[in-house]
């Protein structure tokens, strides 16, 4: 007699750091069906030795599991098959990693992504404090774009973040230079008006003072959200980064169509 099919071994790691999400993201990952999940929670470390902690454990769980999924604490996965979802693009064992669309709250869009590996993949030691998670080889076939589009987005990234959250992704994203989306985050913002994505502009703006002081528990960082929380005018500083910012990147645009 055949007995049932055992289900899909998913080792689920996140790094979390006191983020709003943080339980939301827990409970949607224990509401996840048509998977068995280990979930490892690293907590409370600088963004290298956290990252360095999750490589080191999935290196002890591989042999036990068919793929590994990075849930990061600010996200929340969209609906309880996900996983299962995510477990259906590696049935071709070529497919060893997968990149799948997340909706943004600062520029409420898509953006790149839940990351999927499968045990093929190795992971050296990051020694990097900017460029954490980009230490993965042994790749053959990545899946993301089209090949992935149907599933976005797959969860929700700083659903409700507080403002030392969204000021440490505003000079994250400054930091790794990504212009783009800083200027869509200042598009939404000029609109909305809301304190999130103004302390993520803030954020951005603070590039220059705190370029090697980016993780939360470090203490330049924590000093710099401190005096702007008693500030009363930098909204006024926001509004004109806002307004260059978003000008600059519609004349560039402008410039690229003749």
């Amino acid at each position: 007699m055949i007995g049932p099919v055992p289900l899909p071994r998913i080792f689920v790691g996140t790094l979390a750091c006191g983020e709003a999400e943080r339980a939301e993201c827990l409970a949607a990952v224990t509401a996840q069906t048509g998977v068995s999940i280990t979930h490892t929670v690293i907590e409370n470390l600088p963004e290298l030795e956290a990252h360095n902690a999750l490589w080191d454990a999935w290196e002890l769980a591989k042999a036990r599991h068919d793929l590994f999924v990075k849930i990061d604490a600010d996200t929340v996965l969209a609906r309880p098959t996900a996983l299962e979802e995510i477990t259906a693009l590696f049935t071709d064992e070529a497919v060893t990693g997968a990149q799948i669309l997340l909706h943004d709250f600062f520029t409420d869009g898509l953006i790149a992504g839940l990351n999927a590996f499968s045990r093929a993949v190795t992971f050296r030691r990051a020694t990097d404090r900017l460029w954490t998670d980009r230490v993965d080889g042994g790749h053959r076939v990545v899946l993301k774009g089209e090949p992935v589009r149907h599933l976005a987005p797959i969860g929700w990234h700083c659903r409700a973040p507080h403002p030392q959250q969204a000021f440490h992704f505003g000079l994250h994203r400054a930091l790794k230079k990504q212009e783009a989306m800083i200027a869509r985050c200042a598009e939404v913002w000029l609109v909305e008006r809301d304190e999130a994505r103004a302390w993520a502009l803030v954020g951005a703006m603070s590039v220059g003072q705190l370029r090697h002081h980016v993780d939360y528990g470090d203490v330049r960082f924590q000093a710099a959200v401190r005096a702007l929380g008693k500030e009363t005018d930098w909204l006024d500083r926001v509004e004109r980064f806002a307004r260059q910012i978003t000008a600059g990147g519609r004349r560039g645009a402008a410039g690229q169509r003749h």
